[in-house]
């Protein structure tokens, strides 16, 4: 029978017990209303804080308190804190026996040992959700259980999938709507989830009303004559609307060089950048590229554009070319008939794939003729916005009605587009406003163009990484792009702390993407390729620039700081590695670069010419890693020297460290002469030759103090310009006449009345890096330099 109990000494004649007293021992002595708490509030408010006890406790005892506890917002009944006590309080009639001391003791170690099991359990729970776990409470009993209770309602929040063993509610779900894409003739557009196209099937009568059986075929024709009427008024009424504008680049066909230069031209584009950005199907574009020259009038609007800025990249590539070439083609007016198109008031024509495609070449143009690199970042938002808007970020087996070869080249073309946003958003140093849970399209196949084309009706197989074909560099690539777009929104994230830990685990994921790299092109260029294009050494150095370019972002901030905190020096020391090895790829400068046939002056060519990732081991992020490398260590070192009236040997530090420093310096001067080789063609880029012509002149003058820093700086910049004033009035009175009417070059009063101190170190360069304190304290003097220039 509930509350009674057999007496161990008369088991015939059992007795009632006594009802258990739920107060504590001191509230009871003092005729105190109990709270019934452990400790009770009582007790705790008693002048010199009463140690609160409790005898013959009970489950009736037990369980009022937890209640209490429960209202009070401190445990739970079903806590760990509570099943503790419950445990260690009802164990049996010893334990209710025990003294007031040796209980104490028993609760006392009993917290202790779930302050250690919660602390545990607390650091094993890493990530965003450890910052919000509650602070420890340490002063007192009541406060130990308070905050012990808060910290394991937490972790069960936290927690609950998988350590609560108990089943999360029922969830009331419903699938996805299937997503509709439209298609009218070659314009795309995909109806999302809360588009009425998706629920509009519901109104069946309306939806039916073409083929009702209720209508005979004259009431049929009649609405179809009724409805091409009212079309046909609508479309006199929206060109009335619209303003008439005049195409600035209409007669582009007249520009068109020969037939044998053009196949020279998109053979180079094919084997260099077309290969990595694979917005065309070669096959089919050779199909209509012959179909053009065929009858030239008939093509459409969109594959001129597209065949002239594949011109225009590849005569980059040209021997006898360049961007500012002896062929004299108008490259950049036809850049800019393209950007016109694009951004014409005719936004219906470039609603398709082939719209997407001439975006796409377009942004890579402007990249490679350094154009407009300011708004790159907007204009590849606004091509990352137009190929959702036509779908391509579903995977195209959310759509039955799509051809095997449109639903591949839709990956390629996705492909493309993420990797020249997330490319575009590294170098205007902003967010790419993407996630992975944005999309769901897959990876292009590894598949040689010949193995589909438009008859195919089921995509053969993908190939192994190790067999190359014509989408083998994309295919790696989107291996490696989850990683970096990590990376991209982890340098960009305004709302947390970056951390180092979490930097060189990204850190490690990208090495380990450029060893794979490195060891499949080893196996490629082992074996004899049968493919019309196969990979060089320029599609090597490019995607390994690629990868390493986040390398050098990401350890930017960490490296920056390696000088006051020996934590950051691994940091550093990646940092100037990845420098070094992008800085290798400038091999000894020909006399004329755009005269050598070989293919190993593609990868100069593109960086003299482009800009952003095309600029590769000449960009600012290689030339200001070495550069600061180079100044810290020197600086370091003169600040061992002894001070004193006996003047300082000029070579004193070349001598130590001249085992370290020579790599650095000679990887400078190696981009200093191809920096000088592109003056000299014409492309008028002073801002890294002056800054590099500044560097080495403050690294020979660091010995001798901060005055001659300043006065060789001051000199070496006054002869840098001079030397690029001499260049480029040489090119103007040696090149075509028509290259200054079409804006490619500025007159030498320009080039040095615009240079100013913002130009030089301003937009092309990472405002944050060069404003950080440790650039500003290497750099002190050869800013002030650049003030009167």
């Amino acid at each position: 029978m509930d509350g009674t109990d057999a007496d161990p000494s008369s088991p015939s004649n059992p007795r009632k017990r006594r009802r258990p007293a739920l107060s504590c021992q001191q509230c009871r002595a003092r005729k105190v209303k109990c709270d019934k708490e452990m400790p009770c509030g009582p007790c705790t408010k008693a002048y010199g804080s009463l140690k609160c006890s409790y005898v013959h406790e009970g489950k009736a005892a037990l369980d009022a308190r937890l209640e209490t506890s429960k209202r009070s917002g401190y445990e739970s009944p079903t806590s760990p804190v509570g099943s503790c006590i419950a445990a260690g309080n009802s164990t049996g009639t010893s334990v209710d026996r025990l003294s007031d001391g040796a209980r104490i003791a028993q609760l006392e170690s009993s917290v202790r040992v779930l302050h250690d099991r919660i602390s545990s359990l607390e650091n094993q729970i890493k990530g965003p959700a450890s910052s919000q776990l509650p602070s420890h409470g340490t002063s007192g009993s009541k406060n130990d259980l308070n905050g012990l209770g808060e910290r394991i309602a937490e972790l069960e929040r936290l927690s609950a999938p998988s350590r609560s063993g108990r089943s999360a509610p029922p969830q009331t779900t419903i699938p996805p709507l299937a997503p509709r894409l439209k298609c009218v003739g070659e314009r795309t557009r995909l109806f999302g989830t809360t588009h009425w196209a998706l629920i509009f099937h519901q109104l069946r009568l309306l939806c039916q009303v073409r083929s009702t059986a209720s209508y005979t075929d004259s009431n049929q024709n009649e609405m179809s004559k009724l409805l091409r009427e009212v079309r046909g008024l609508r479309r006199i009424i929206k060109s009335r609307q619209t303003p008439l504008l005049l195409d600035p680049a209409a007669d582009l066909l007249n520009d068109l060089p020969s037939r044998e230069i053009c196949d020279e031209l998109v053979r180079h584009y094919f084997r260099t950048l077309g290969l990595i950005y694979q917005v065309m199907h070669i096959p089919s574009f050779y199909q209509e590229y012959e179909r053009f020259w065929g009858n030239s009038h008939s093509a459409s609007t969109g594959f001129v554009r597209k065949l002239l800025l594949i011109l225009a990249i590849g005569s980059i590539f040209h021997c006898k070319s360049g961007p500012f070439n002896e062929l004299g083609l108008p490259t950049r007016r036809w850049i800019y008939a393209a950007q016109w198109w694009i951004s014409g008031p005719f936004e219906k024509e470039r609603e398709s794939i082939e719209g997407l495609q001439v975006h796409c070449l377009l942004l890579l143009c402007r990249q490679a003729y350094a154009m407009d690199k300011e708004s790159n970042w907007t204009a590849a938002g606004t091509l990352l916005r137009q190929a959702i808007y036509q779908g391509l970020h579903r995977d195209p087996s959310n759509f039955p009605a799509i051809s095997a070869f449109d639903a591949e080249m839709r990956r390629r073309i996705w492909a493309s587009i993420l990797e020249i946003n997330i490319q575009f958003s590294l170098d205007a140093a902003m967010p790419p406003l993407l996630t992975p849970e944005d999309y769901d399209t897959r990876p292009p196949a590894n598949l040689g163009d010949d193995d589909f084309d438009r008859s195919t009706n089921d995509i053969p197989p993908s190939q192994p990484k190790h067999y190359y074909t014509t989408s083998s560099l994309q295919t790696l690539l989107c291996q490696s792009l989850p990683v970096r777009l990590r990376i991209a929104r982890t340098i960009n994230d305004c709302s947390n702390e970056q951390s180092y830990e979490n930097a060189l685990h990204l850190g490690r994921e990208v090495t380990a993407a450029c060893k794979e790299m490195a060891a499949l092109f080893h196996t490629w260029f082992s074996r004899t390729s049968k493919s019309m294009f196969p990979p060089t050494q320029f599609h090597q150095r490019i995607m390994d620039t690629i990868l390493r370019r986040f390398l050098l972002n990401l350890y930017r901030p960490f490296a920056s700081q390696a000088a006051r905190d020996p934590r950051f020096y691994l940091s550093r020391k990646l940092s100037i590695d990845s420098a070094l090895i992008l800085a290798s790829y400038t091999e000894s400068p020909t006399p004329d670069l755009y005269a050598d046939k070989s293919p190993y002056r593609d990868f100069q060519r593109l960086a003299l010419s482009g800009t952003g990732i095309f600029k590769g081991c000449l960009s600012l992020d290689v030339i200001i890693v070495i550069s600061l490398e180079l100044i810290t260590q020197l600086e370091d070192e003169s600040t061992t020297l002894p001070t004193g009236p006996a003047p300082v040997p000029p070579n004193a530090v070349d001598q130590k460290t001249e085992n370290a420093l020579n790599p650095l310096i000679r990887a400078l001067e190696r981009i200093k002469d191809h920096l000088y080789q592109g003056l000299a063609a014409g492309i008028p880029s002073m801002k890294r030759y002056c800054l590099l012509t500044g560097v080495l002149a403050q690294i020979q003058a660091v010995p001798q103090g901060e005055q001659a820093e300043w006065t060789h700086i001051r000199e070496a910049f006054m002869d840098s310009m001079r030397t690029c004033r001499k260049l480029l009035q040489k090119h103007i009175s040696n090149g075509p006449p028509g290259q200054v009417a079409d804006g490619t070059l500025l007159t030498p009063s320009d080039v040095v009345c615009g240079f100013t101190p913002e130009s030089a170190v301003g937009s092309s360069m990472d405002s944050e890096y060069m404003v950080s304190p440790k650039f500003i304290q290497r750099s002190e003097i050869l800013g002030e330099a650049l003030t009167y220039i």
